[in-house]
């Protein structure tokens, strides 16, 4: 790696942490190099785990949580596997939750979101927030209160309600579960 490249990579960290994000043209105009260059650079970047490569640019990479994970866009929690909330934004910004509470919370909010996933409690794998079943205000507290766990099948959160209580919905009820909490008398 020649000193030019190396010194060129500091260059787009620099400018990307004063910008936040930028996209290949506009790295491509600020440095005046190639598209194929800004893409090498910012993949030895992204390897090295400084940066996100986005669809036609890149943003700063989350900083680890200290716990291990990711923190919380919400609560600032460290987030699971088992139950991580992604919510992805039309700029190809991402938020990551802790769990689904957190992860409803930032959707409620977000009206440039345009797609949100969420863990299976039970398998682990990434499925729609639109598409999954949720379980309210069961026994199980994995992480904020009120709980609300996440499933792929209604038959999987159906059989985790019968032993552990809770109330089963769909993503617009439990978004309105949560809104209703939030204004409820104390």
């Amino acid at each position: 790696m020649t000193a030019s490249s190396l010194d060129r990579e500091k260059k787009l960290l620099e400018y990307l942490q004063a910008h936040g994000r930028a996209t290949i043209q506009e790295l491509v105009e600020a440095f005046g190099v190639s598209n194929m260059t800004i893409h090498r650079d910012l993949k030895k970047l992204e390897e090295a785990g400084h940066i996100q490569k986005r669809h036609g640019g890149a943003v700063l990479a989350e900083p680890p949580h200290p716990l291990g994970g990711y923190a919380c866009a919400m609560c600032g929690k460290p987030s699971a596997e088992r139950t991580i909330f992604l919510v992805k934004f039309e700029n190809g910004e991402e938020k990551r939750a802790c769990c689904a509470h957190c992860g409803l919370m930032i959707q409620s909010r977000a009206e440039t979101a345009w797609q949100s996933l969420t863990a299976d409690f039970l398998h682990g794998h990434m499925v729609s927030a639109n598409q999954a079943f949720y379980l309210l205000g069961s026994e199980i507290r994995v992480c904020c209160v009120p709980s609300v766990l996440s499933f792929a099948s209604r038959q999987d959160a159906r059989k985790f309600q019968m032993g552990f209580g809770g109330t089963l919905a769909g993503m617009e009820e439990a978004l309105a579960h949560l809104k209703s909490m939030m204004h409820a008398p104390k």
